[in-house]
């Protein structure tokens, strides 16, 4: 643990760069009204605007989706959401409707349910919870594989209660699950644990997408102004496949 202290400090005392903001955003939680994300229209309109301005050409809206929590939200009440968001996005820019889908237990015997919110290629968006590993994730991930579909899961740097047990991300990929970045991740926003995950999956090239798992506007500052080690920022911007061009 030393040597990953050591690693962590010279990452914070190293040249920067502005944090890469995606050509395409694949996880957003700028649909209002349906999650701990954007509550209001205007906010979400003005977030869209400037990260248009800031260079992302397309955002796929991701609410949390995830039975039996206080904030309960089902597919039909997201879709309704974004019907009503649609005629309020400025004119050029471009968004798509999917989901983050919380893997909770049971949730690998819904991998065939033709009504999951998925991106335009199959893929799926799943996460776990920050505090302890998902006892069916592997199941889940081999479920959704099966049933066509192509596994992202979300932001593994915040899981780190996993930052010991880094070989279970190789295996992961071997099942066929893709990993997405959180940008801020790169500023060492989420803790030591999360740095020492996001500097070995960087290291190995085993992140597909960057995003900006946008929540409110004071955040989408933070992330406009922030920097980051320009190692990093360089690592990621070489392995992430969204960072020019669209979606597929």
């Amino acid at each position: 643990m030393d040597q990953n202290l050591k690693m962590i400090k010279s990452i914070f005392s190293s040249p920067k760069l502005r944090l890469p903001l995606p050509t395409v955003d694949v996880h957003s939680h700028i649909l209002p009204g349906v999650d701990d994300g954007f509550q209001r229209v205007e906010d979400s309109v003005e977030a869209l605007r400037r990260m248009h301005s800031a260079g992302v050409n397309e955002f796929i809206l991701t609410p949390h989706i995830h039975p039996g929590v206080s904030m309960e939200t089902d597919e039909n009440v997201v879709k309704k959401a974004y019907e009503n968001l649609l005629p309020y996005v400025p004119a050029g820019i471009k968004t798509r409707l999917a989901a983050e889908y919380m893997i909770v237990p049971g949730f690998e015997k819904k991998a065939d349910d033709n009504y999951l919110l998925t991106y335009p290629d199959g893929s799926i968006l799943i996460e776990m919870s920050y505090l302890f590993k998902s006892d069916n994730l592997e199941k889940t991930i081999f479920s959704l594989v099966m049933a066509g579909h192509k596994p992202i899961l979300a932001h593994p740097e915040r899981y780190s209660y996993m930052a010991d047990n880094l070989k279970t991300f190789d295996n992961l990929i071997d099942r066929g699950c893709r990993f997405q970045m959180n940008l801020m991740s790169l500023t060492g926003a989420y803790g030591p644990e999360s740095m020492i995950i996001l500097k070995y999956l960087l290291d190995r090239g085993l992140y597909t997408y960057l995003a900006t798992d946008l929540h409110s506007l004071p955040q989408m500052e933070r992330m406009l102004s922030a920097v980051a080690d320009k190692k990093l920022v360089e690592k990621a911007l070489a392995t992430a496949g969204n960072t020019t061009g669209s979606w597929r």
